[in-house]
């Protein structure tokens, strides 16, 4: 709701402004009177108080329309009111018969009144102020003028009284105070729909997942929303007053002079932009604002093409099997994941089996297929066979796979779960490539890749007897053991950025973190890695209340979702193996989900005295999992 701030001219004029905006519903920040000479300190103190709308009258409007911005509501005399006050005019000299009535007022304080003088039976003289330096001067005009009745503020009739003439107070009743301070409510919900609508569009604009800036007249951008200044990795400060021009090469910059200079609109134009190949649609202002100018949208070019891309790879996949993935994108901040990944790519060009170890939703998967896309089978079949499907005739769907991943790569996912049948089927290809499930049956040429993967590690299950000695040192030379994430900071925090812009682009719904929440995400062990992080990034984009997300809803999320009872509370067999100092800490991580800075908070310790704690015992995230 808009907040008024009435000025007035004369003291009395207060109850009455005061009363009537109470009718009206009008929230009033100040009412107040106010000579000429101080009506600027008033009004800074009405935009102190947050007014957002004038109310004055005369020369007080005139000085606050031209020293302030405020939006002003004037006084003006209603058209009866300047009747009675003609008429009573009239009335001062009955004897004249048609007398000369002179008024000396404020322009803006009359409309055209020239029309009372054949109603009234007068000759009417206005004699218009612009200042009240120009009140003598125009007061001794009306009187040399020989006007029979003047009328004029306080100081236009003490003037002329002096002279011996007759005045007449120019002043109005509430009549005209009720017509203003209606038109100033209606101003107000004007400027209330205003700011609702600016305020929609601007969370059209931040919300919008198309980069939109806005130009005036001579090129120079004028504002630009979020989206914009992602795509160009600039701020809105660095954009502001900049000509769109600096940020394209020279050919791209000459097209779009000539389409800001004739006001043409774009559509669907191909552009370079900081760097980036962008789509660009651009339409001129010129019918909206006399200023002129245009509105630029854009959006990446790549993003277009991958999508076109991914068509193609699907529709190719309804007829071969195809890997989806590439050593670009794994992600490899950090040292110890470049180094996997060289390694990765080394094995890449040997067509000996590999062996992929790692917890739960570490990428195997994705190695997998990298590997597969960076060999010398690239062109061939990439076939996953997941060994923990179960089914009685495992060894004959295991055959089939490996027909099917002839000239190209058979993946075993979980391959501790293949049975000694299975076992004994896949020694057999590795080491004569052939594919023979009964023995009355011929054996069948071919020529596969084989990499292997399983949750965890495959030594304990040669020694527990689970898995046969000799494929495990078949498999054991092209071992490549991939790290969790919680061991890998830049990973980890490159993952959370890669994910929630994936959730942006897929659900179109923009979020921020603060600092908080991304501590309490880098924190978290994620037991279940990139699988894990992944799905809770999206739950949490999809149930977020709000665009920023605060660290309070991200670690309550995460104990709904994982509440992973026996991390809350110790077994009693190990609260006894662990001295009372190490099951407080351990409790308190658990309970916290990993989190250092609640655990410590809880167990009224810093941070730096529990890591030193944790790793007198040996506690790692692994353990609190």
């Amino acid at each position: 709701m808009a907040n008024f701030a009435l000025i007035l001219p004369r003291p009395e004029m207060v109850a009455q402004a005061g009363r009537i905006a109470r009718q009206l519903g009008m929230k009033v920040v100040l009412n107040q009177y106010a000579v000429a000479e101080q009506i600027l300190d008033v009004a800074a103190d009405a935009r102190k108080l947050g007014a957002d709308i004038v109310v004055a009258r005369g020369l007080h409007a005139s000085i606050l329309r031209e020293k302030t911005d405020f939006p002003i509501a004037e006084i003006r005399l209603t058209g009866l009111e300047i009747a009675r006050l003609l008429h009573r005019a009239r009335s001062l000299v009955p004897h004249v018969a048609r007398p000369r009535v002179g008024v000396v007022t404020f322009s803006n304080m009359v409309g055209n009144i020239q029309g009372f003088e054949d109603i009234l039976g007068i000759e009417l003289y206005i004699y218009f102020v612009a200042k009240d330096a120009e009140m003598e001067q125009e007061a001794e005009r009306a009187v040399a003028d020989g006007m029979d009745v003047i009328l004029g503020g306080d100081f236009v009739n003490a003037y002329c009284r002096r002279l011996g003439k007759r005045t007449l107070f120019f002043e109005g009743s509430e009549d005209s105070l009720w017509e203003t301070l209606r038109m100033a409510r209606d101003l107000g919900f004007a400027s209330d729909m205003e700011r609702r609508n600016t305020a929609h569009l601007q969370v059209l604009l931040d919300y919008s997942f198309n980069g939109i800036i806005e130009l005036d007249a001579r090129g120079n951008i004028v504002c630009a929303n979020d989206m914009a200044c992602k795509l160009l990795n600039q701020s809105q400060d660095t954009l502001m007053g900049r000509q769109l021009t600096e940020l394209m090469p020279a050919e791209d910059a000459e097209f779009w002079k000539d389409a800001l200079t004739q006001q043409q609109e774009l559509y669907f134009s191909v552009l370079e932009l900081a760097g980036l190949r962008v789509v660009a649609n651009a339409a001129p202002m010129a019918n909206w604002d006399a200023a002129g100018g245009m509105v630029f949208s854009f959006y990446e070019m790549k993003k277009m093409e991958r999508q076109g891309a991914r068509a193609l790879r699907e529709r190719y996949r309804l007829h071969r099997y195809l890997a989806h993935g590439r050593f670009e994108n794994i992600n490899h901040a950090s040292r110890a994941m470049q180094k996997v990944i060289r390694t990765a790519q080394a094995f890449a060009e040997t067509s000996q089996p590999i062996l992929l170890q790692g917890e739960v939703g570490s990428g195997k998967s994705l190695f997998a297929k990298s590997i597969h896309n960076a060999s010398s089978v690239a062109q061939g079949p990439f076939v996953t066979f997941r060994c923990a499907a179960g089914g009685p005739s495992q060894t004959e769907a295991l055959a089939a796979a490996a027909l099917e991943a002839n000239e190209g790569t058979l993946y075993l996912n979980a391959i501790d779960a293949l049975k000694p049948e299975g076992q004994e089927f896949l020694l057999r290809l590795l080491e004569e490539s052939v594919v023979q499930t009964r023995i009355d049956e011929l054996p069948r040429s071919t020529n596969v890749r084989v990499i292997a993967s399983l949750d965890g590690s495959l030594l304990p299950c040669a020694i527990a007897g689970q898995f046969r000695w000799d494929l495990y040192y078949v498999l054991a030379p092209m071992l490549l053991e991939l790290p969790p994430l919680r061991t890998q900071p830049e990973e980890l925090e490159q993952a959370i950025d890669m994910c929630l812009d994936d959730c942006v682009t897929r659900l179109d719904r923009y979020v921020v973190l603060t600092k908080e929440s991304r501590r309490v995400l880098m924190e978290y062990p994620w037991p279940g890695n990139y699988i894990q992080m992944k799905a809770f990034l999206e739950r949490m984009v999809l149930t977020t209340s709000t665009r920023t997300v605060h660290g309070e809803y991200v670690r309550r999320l995460l104990g709904q979702l994982y509440p992973a009872p026996v991390r809350d509370r110790l077994s009693p067999a190990e609260m006894e193996a662990r001295s009372p100092e190490e099951a407080a800490l351990l409790e308190a991580l658990r309970k916290h989900c990993g989190s250092r800075a609640a655990a410590a908070a809880e167990l009224g310790i810093s941070k730096t005295t529990l890591w030193r704690r944790m790793r007198q015992y040996g506690l790692t995230n692994g353990t609190l999992l």
